[in-house]
């Protein structure tokens, strides 16, 4: 099984949940700026925890907070892809999550910019300028709330 990650807000011990943005106000940087792109409201859920198949990506997402950290996490409930992520696979949300391990307690933007790490992590330059990663991240297949 592969391992899923999440990038968020510090703190957070094995076995603690990771819970939506709705329950704890806590407000992700990325959701509150596609909202201003004009996402819609299935693309800006603030009821869903986001994770990742890939661990860079997660990173990212964590250098975006202040002091991020990131995390191995399991889904708790149904998991569904994300809907605006343009790599199948790549992207999921779920009810909840527990943290299965701290992979990195504090992931800081002085080494890496966010858009650095997601290019590093597509293992190379973004195409065309257009933002669209290339599908080169192993694509897993989600089943209601089970990883295959």
């Amino acid at each position: 099984m592969s391992r899923l990650w999440h990038g968020g807000v510090p703190g957070l011990a094995p076995g603690a949940l990771v819970l939506p943005s709705a329950v704890t106000g806590v407000e992700p940087a990325t959701l509150g700026r596609v909202a201003e792109l004009g996402g819609d409201a299935e693309t800006t859920r603030r009821d869903r925890v986001y994770v990742t198949s890939d661990r860079q990506v997660a990173a990212a997402y964590a250098a975006l907070f202040p002091n991020g950290a990131l995390y191995e996490v399991e889904p708790i409930g149904p998991v569904e892809p994300d809907p605006d992520c343009l790599v199948p696979g790549l992207s999921a949300r779920c009810l909840s999550a527990r943290v299965v391990r701290v992979a990195d307690p504090v992931v800081l933007l002085s080494s890496r910019s966010p858009m650095r790490w997601l290019r590093m992590a597509n293992g190379g330059p973004l195409e065309g300028g257009t933002g669209e990663m290339r599908a080169r991240f192993p694509v897993p297949t989600w089943e209601a709330g089970k990883r295959r």
